[in-house]
């Protein structure tokens, strides 16, 4: 996508930018979404609206394609679920799967449907009104959508009133592992979480401090009854250390093993639409 850009751009100035736009389109991330929000970041509600299928989606955060729901997409079938990320407020879920060529091949919708207290997440993705019958590349591209739950599915055990939105997890944060005899462990604050599509690990981001001076002490997760998943991040101070410890925050992750889906993902192939949450 970036290469294909700077190739246009050249172009459009040897042409002294007269048909850049003709050219290159719409800036996809240069103005607001259909609900108003920068970038084409979605707002509280995105996967309610309707898209028109007319330029494919660009890439945002994390160099997945951004889908938002176009109502004339046919022949839509349910998708496997690469993962999913939680936002801090517990009920903010970004969907991510792999889907087809973004000019031919859309989202239809993100269904929630609960069952039992578990959401059960379904993509429904086929192909768009104005390419039917027309030949596709065969590729495969990771792809997200966003849906808000009526409910939180996770809280965080620190306590706080963690921002509402989808959240921003770096690649580079460091894996936090349990250590023993970890003085003064206290609650750190999670600013986001990321599910594999099992539903059955939780990876909660956190930021603490540097790793010769301080250690996980817990991460855990419990369920109060039927709310929602209480998780734990706990760090402190590691025992014996001969110098001061710097004031410095780090990105880092701790796993959490579920012993239930915290999230379940729909039929892959199928053409029901389940209840649109």
């Amino acid at each position: 996508m970036r290469m294909r850009r700077m190739t246009l751009l050249l172009i459009c100035f040897a042409f002294a930018l007269g048909g850049c736009r003709a050219l290159i389109g719409d800036e996809p991330n240069g103005g607001s979404s259909a609900d108003g929000a920068p970038g084409g970041v979605p707002g509280d509600d995105p996967i309610a609206g309707g898209g028109g299928g007319a330029d494919p989606p660009a890439p945002i955060f994390d160099n997945a394609f951004r889908e938002e729901p176009d109502p004339t997409v046919v022949d839509f079938r349910g998708q496997a679920v690469d993962h999913f990320t939680i936002g801090a407020d517990g009920r903010t879920v970004v969907v991510y799967w792999w889907g087809g060529n973004t000019n031919c091949f859309g989202l239809k919708e993100v269904t929630v449907e609960v069952q039992r207290g578990t959401p059960i997440v379904t993509v429904l993705e086929g192909t768009r009104g104005d390419h039917v019958g027309q030949a596709c590349t065969a590729e495969a591209l990771l792809k997200s959508a966003v849906v808000v739950l009526d409910a939180p599915i996770l809280t965080d055990a620190a306590g706080g009133q963690p921002a509402a939105g989808e959240p921003e997890l770096p690649a580079d944060a460091t894996p936090a592992k349990v250590v023993d005899g970890v003085d003064n462990p206290i609650p750190h604050a999670i600013f986001g979480y990321r599910l594999t599509a099992d539903g059955l690990t939780l990876s909660a981001f956190y930021t603490g401090g540097v790793e010769d001076c301080y250690g996980l002490a817990e991460a855990t997760a419990e369920r109060d009854g039927d709310g929602p998943l209480r998780v734990l991040i706990s760090e402190g101070q590691l025992p014996e250390i001969p110098v001061a410890c710097p004031d410095i925050g780090v990105a880092k992750v701790a796993d959490i093993q579920l012993d239930e889906p915290l999230l379940v993902v729909g039929a892959f192939d199928t053409t029901e639409v389940p209840e649109t949450y």
